[in-house]
């Protein structure tokens, strides 16, 4: 089933990892404030959230052997608008982080509690974040500027997928509607102990999101469905920009990051 796949690049995020590693030693920029742990907790977070993306992105095309009903579908959802929405919260994390160990005063502090509350994409965008009057840290334009520039040309991606996982925690569905498959594999019934012709849920071949998910009711245009209102769009947009931000990162850290010594002592 390789159309309802998606698969993710870690390759980048690893040689950024060890980057990262190197630039910890004492003989680079140290360990002040424990950056390196809060980098690599962020990098592991964001790579956990990957892996939920896939899982219920495939889960909710798939056929398994279980009885499924509608609501089924709106819990996958919302299992994959956490994940795609967390998965940019924890990179932004342990970006910041690791800018904040290369320039301390351009980027959130990381031994403050309060400044670790108003980190999210937001910084990465270069908007206010939460509080307007909170401006954005100045250091990814100097430390992070291919990947600043690659998330503002997705802001509206970005915006979006942050809005239906909002909604969707704390309003209401962001299922509107969509197809059920029609292909179920040889023998599925069979395996799942029911006559063929029963009554099953399939599993959705597409799937209708939310349009304008945080107005009014009553204030959303109603039109036929965009392209861009399916998962079946959504999902594949957002492995592209975690593909595109991978390279983008390694390129800035390795261009940006000024280490004193180049490889680890002893190799």
């Amino acid at each position: 089933m390789p159309e309802f796949e998606v698969h993710f690049d870690w390759a980048p995020f690893e040689t950024l990892d060890q980057l990262a590693l190197l630039a910890r030693q004492d003989y680079n920029l140290g360990g002040a404030g424990d950056w390196f742990g809060e980098f690599r907790g962020g990098l592991y977070g964001f790579n956990a959230r990957l892996l939920g993306v896939r899982l219920q992105y495939f889960e909710v095309h798939a056929w398994l052997p279980r009885i499924r009903t509608p609501t089924d579908t709106e819990y996958h959802l919302a299992s994959i608008l956490f994940h795609m929405d967390s998965a940019l919260e924890c990179l932004s994390f342990a970006l910041n982080a690791f800018g904040w160990a290369v320039l301390p005063s351009e980027f959130r502090d990381v031994t403050d509690p309060k400044a670790l509350t108003f980190i999210n994409p937001r910084d990465i965008l270069g908007k206010p974040n939460r509080n307007p009057k909170r401006a954005p840290p100045p250091g990814y334009a100097k430390i992070f500027p291919t990947l600043q520039a690659e998330w503002q040309a997705q802001e509206r991606l970005i915006t979006n997928i942050c809005d239906l996982h909002d909604v969707s925690k704390h309003r209401r569905t962001i299922f509107v509607g969509g197809q059920l498959r029609s292909d179920p594999p040889d023998r599925f019934y069979e395996e799942l102990g029911i006559p063929e012709r029963a009554f099953f849920w399939p599993p959705m071949a597409e799937i209708i999101l939310q349009r304008e998910p945080k107005l009014p009711r009553g204030k959303r245009t109603f039109s036929s469905v965009r392209p861009t209102e399916l998962l079946e769009a959504l999902v594949p947009s957002f492995a592209a920009l975690i593909k595109n931000s991978g390279a983008a990162v390694l390129t800035d850290a390795q261009a940006n990051v000024h280490l004193k010594e180049k490889q680890f002592r002893g190799q």
